[in-house]
């Protein structure tokens, strides 16, 4: 028994230093993952602005799809759907988990992608993207991003989601 106790005893102090280790040597935790102060991805969304602008290259959605202008009004039930949508209802996976709660592209996904998921709440960027793009990017996924497909939306669905990530950036 003796043997056991002062073998834990030993081992002990040696676990606590091997765990606190990493953190201490990796710094200050906003300054991880080499950002600046106040920009720490793992924050869901508060880790400030964002890029912005963000630019981007993606596949253009077909002409029919692309200048389709959202059919749905703005109504707070259509608003309250597609932020239920954002944060916890999608499937495969909730859209803040990469783009963050409040849609600047910090979701705790996002240092593992590349490129970054967009920033919703850049007005400047989110102002060249129409309707019908957002729409068609969500249904069929952005090819060589993170970005998955959500072919188990409906179409009101994915346009409540729409009226959503248009209000991030006002």
């Amino acid at each position: 028994m003796n043997i056991f106790r002062s073998l834990f005893i030993t081992a002990l102090p040696l676990f606590f230093i091997i765990t606190t280790t990493g953190d201490l040597l990796a710094g200050p935790m906003m300054m991880r993952h080499g950002k600046g102060p106040g920009i720490h991805p793992h924050s869901m969304g508060f880790g400030g602005k964002g890029i912005c602008p963000q630019p981007r290259v993606m596949a253009q959605a077909p002409d029919d799809i692309y200048h389709l202008k959202n059919p749905l009004q703005s109504t707070q039930q259509n608003q309250d759907a597609g932020e239920s949508l954002y944060r916890v209802d999608s499937q495969p996976t909730a859209c803040k988990i990469c783009h963050g709660l409040t849609g600047n592209g910090f979701g705790m996904m996002a240092p593992g992608l590349n490129p970054p998921p967009r920033n919703f709440a850049c007005a400047e960027s989110m102002k060249e993207i129409p309707d019908g793009q957002l729409f068609w990017v969500i249904k069929n996924g952005s090819q060589g991003t993170g970005m998955p497909a959500y072919p188990e939306l409906t179409e009101k669905q994915i346009w409540q989601l729409v009226l959503h990530l248009r209000g991030l950036s006002q």
